[in-house]
């Protein structure tokens, strides 16, 4: 279910704009809205309701309908444009709200879980030397996590040369591996993203050495799910 404050139907757009402009006409100027926006949005209500009532009749014809599209639109635009610059709280007050038929904020706290599901991973080779790029999905089968938790995929990564790493090697900021690892908790490397595809570009050292990938998705809390698998590509 939608929770816009815009209304879906035209009738119940240029209600709502009628209410706002009888509304602006005393309060307008209080609340601080300029004035060339208060006269904006009463031209763009007369002009939605001529063209409307045009659409309605038997004048209704292809070009009216259009028109009728595009008033409805800037409509739109210059009423969205106000409530998100003018129509604050303060000044107003949430007695002014239902007023305006704009609904009372909802305070009620809603947790947000750790995030369920699991990704999946997949390498390609985009060209180029030493590059890779790693496709990220939700495993088939599986639900993404719930969206409140605005999430993204944690990835992690570490690389081994051919028969493994020194100690020395493991001990430097690369730490490469020395061993085939079984899970993302042996990758220290790490990168947060919501894109569906990240390239990686490594050290041109690194090329014929083995790349390791693993990722879980993570929210804004930094709560994460469960791992993925581990996958890995040669670097060119």
């Amino acid at each position: 279910m939608s929770t816009d404050w815009y209304p879906n139907s035209r009738d119940e757009q240029l209600h709502m704009v009628k209410t706002w402009n009888t509304v602006f006409a005393v309060s307008g100027p209080t609340w601080g809205i300029p004035q060339n926006h208060i006269t904006q949005l009463v031209n763009d209500e007369t002009a939605a309701q001529t063209i409307l009532d045009k659409v309605k009749s038997g004048e209704r014809t292809a070009a009216s309908v259009v028109e009728c599209n595009e008033t409805f639109k800037e409509m739109e635009t210059e009423a969205r444009f106000i409530k998100k610059h003018f129509l604050l709280l303060p000044p107003l007050t949430l007695a002014d709200l239902p007023t305006l038929l704009l609904p009372l904020p909802d305070d009620t706290h809603t947790p947000v879980p750790p995030p369920t599901g699991q990704p999946t991973l997949t390498i390609t080779y985009p060209g180029g030397p030493h590059v890779l790029m790693v496709h990220l999905a939700p495993l088939p089968g599986t639900e993404p996590p719930d969206s409140r938790g605005d999430y993204g995929y944690a990835l992690y990564r570490g690389i081994m040369p051919q028969g493994g790493a020194t100690l020395e090697q493991a001990a430097s900021v690369k730490h490469y591996l020395m061993k085939e690892p079984l899970s993302g908790d042996e990758l220290l490397h790490y990168r947060f993203t919501r894109r569906k595809k990240e390239l990686v570009d490594f050290d041109a050292s690194e090329s014929g050495m083995t790349a390791y990938f693993c990722a879980r998705y993570e929210n804004q809390k930094g709560q994460h799910g469960t791992w993925g698998s581990v996958v890995s590509a040669i670097i060119p």
